[in-house]
């Protein structure tokens, strides 16, 4: 089993077993979703951007007053505009959302989440911080218990924007150091996935 796999399966029975949360509904939210955002710099002040890339979510929520609280986590494989350099981003989050009947079948909703952030890549060493997001959606329902969801997010992280060596790129010295441009990273996702309510 992946890393990955372990990780979303992890989080689901934590919060299944949370004793305040026993009697009530379960919704569980798998993902597909495309993600941009991220820049780093070298020595030379050139800068890369992180190569907007698909990536896989999981949400994991409970039905509370007019709205939802839970988990999200979200992992997106990617790498540096024109340099052979991997990235892997990945956001867990415990989030909240309020809830707003537009239709007979649709519903929309926004919320937030507070959390944290692992950044692994060839180009930075790995870090894990604090991290927050803003998002909003519309569910459709499909059948009793199954539902059409798309939403848009905004996440932002620390990061730690120290450099690092990494000699396969362009020739002089100071090209060969790299590291994020700033202390904090803006990232911005859109989801589409199917939510199902046990």
């Amino acid at each position: 089993m992946s890393t990955v796999t372990n990780r979303i399966v992890t989080i689901f029975f934590v919060l299944i077993a949370i004793p305040s949360f026993s009697f009530a509904n379960v919704i569980v939210t798998p993902f597909i979703g495309y993600s941009i955002g991220g820049t780093a710099t070298d020595g030379d002040n050139k800068t890369y951007d992180i190569s907007p890339s698909s990536s896989l979510a999981l949400a994991v929520e409970f039905p509370l007053l007019n709205g939802r609280i839970g988990a999200f986590y979200s992992q997106q494989n990617s790498s540096l505009d024109t340099l052979d350099l991997d990235s892997k981003i990945q956001y867990l989050q415990l989030q909240s959302s309020a809830e707003y009947q537009v239709a007979n079948k649709t519903l929309a909703y926004i919320g937030a989440g507070l959390g944290a952030s692992h950044i692994s890549a060839d180009w930075t060493k790995s870090q894990t911080g604090f991290a927050a997001s803003i998002f909003g959606g519309i569910e459709y329902q499909l059948m009793p218990h199954l539902f059409l969801n798309g939403q848009a997010r905004w996440q932002g992280t620390v990061v730690n924007n120290e450099t690092v060596s990494v000699c396969n790129l362009p020739t002089n010295d100071q090209s060969c150091f790299i590291g994020f441009n700033t202390q904090w990273m803006n990232q911005f996702q859109t989801n589409i996935g199917m939510s199902i309510k046990f």
